[in-house]
């Protein structure tokens, strides 16, 4: 197991090396062939690493998309009136909860109840 780790800490220093040299390139403004010579790398070896450096990237990236995402959770709080009004009903609507107490106006369960079926 440790020999696992080890090749995989090098595994993840020669993919750090490789995208410095890779961006180094890119940016310099030089041709690959030019910017090889100039390092003394053979250019079959650059186009090696950056394939590597690219799948590394898509393999990140893919690994992100199917990460499970937890579900944005959002609260609001409102006043409720001085005096005591009972529990009349609860709306749910997906994981979210709306309690109506007697006296509650309509028309804002109403807006509550459209903006709960909003929340995805």
């Amino acid at each position: 197991m440790g020999e696992l780790t080890i090749r995989s800490a090098q595994a993840q220093r020669n993919l750090l090396e490789w995208s410095q040299r890779v961006a180094e390139c890119r940016s310099s403004g030089q041709s690959v062939t030019r910017w090889c010579a100039e390092h003394d790398i053979k250019p079959k070896t650059y186009f090696n690493w950056q394939k590597k450096v690219f799948a590394a990237m898509i393999e990140q990236q893919r690994q992100q998309l199917e990460a499970p995402q937890e579900p944005e959770r959002r609260f609001a709080a409102l006043l409720v009136p001085a005096a005591q009004n009972d529990l009349v009903a609860t709306v749910r609507i997906g994981e979210a909860a709306l309690d109506v107490y007697s006296g509650a106006n309509a028309d804002l369960v109403a807006a509550l109840c459209r903006a709960l079926g909003n929340v995805k």
